[in-house]
């Protein structure tokens, strides 16, 4: 018998990410409230809150494995979340502009039957090429950024502001996919088999 595997996020490219390596699931969006001052260690914060958002969706089932994940952008040291508005998501993509930034995921995998606990982050550094003002208006206009951590949608019409990736790809789209697998997996997860 299968288990019940349930992704505490809403996220379409999350979802996305777990349909394409064949695992069944169910979705649960998380209510977790996210305090970005919980760790100074960017790393340890992005594992922190993932964890905290599967832990919010464990709690409601006795037999589940809940993957929870939370995914933002560093630049010069600091956190970018998504942009307020259109002002501020110009901003963003002026400051991105020749530069590169990196792109943290961190992800919990919970057993709510054994209490067992993966938990870890995937990361990887973009590299936009140098853009113009109108390009950043005109992308800007399209909406697409305010709903973006860091204010580009990486797999949408984002990707072609950038010239180079380095290190987990998938962490950028929001999911170090390879990570959760094994954790999956280790956890008994059967994939591709009849």
């Amino acid at each position: 018998m299968s288990r019940q595997i349930i992704l505490a996020s809403r996220s379409p490219r999350r979802k996305r990410l777990l349909e394409q390596i064949g695992l069944k699931f169910e979705i649960r969006e998380s209510e977790y409230k996210e305090d970005m001052t919980a760790k100074n260690d960017p790393y340890e914060l992005a594992k922190f809150l993932a964890l905290g958002k599967a832990q919010d969706v464990a709690r409601h089932y006795d037999d589940a494995i809940v993957i929870g994940a939370d995914t933002f952008t560093i630049f010069e040291g600091q956190h970018v979340g998504k942009p307020k508005d259109a002002e501020d998501a110009k901003r963003i993509l002026k400051n991105f502009s020749g530069r590169s930034h990196e792109v943290v995921t961190g992800f919990a995998v919970v057993d709510t039957k054994s209490g067992e606990v993966i938990n870890g982050y995937g990361k990887a550094e973009s590299f936009f090429r140098e853009l113009t003002d109108e390009e950043i208006d005109a992308y800007v206009a399209t909406g697409e950024p305010l709903g973006m951590a860091g204010g580009y949608g990486f797999m949408d019409k984002g990707s072609v502001l950038m010239s180079e990736v380095k290190g987990d790809f998938y962490s950028i789209i929001g999911l170090p996919i390879g990570q959760v697998y094994l954790a999956l997996k280790k956890m008994g997860v059967k994939f591709w088999e009849e």
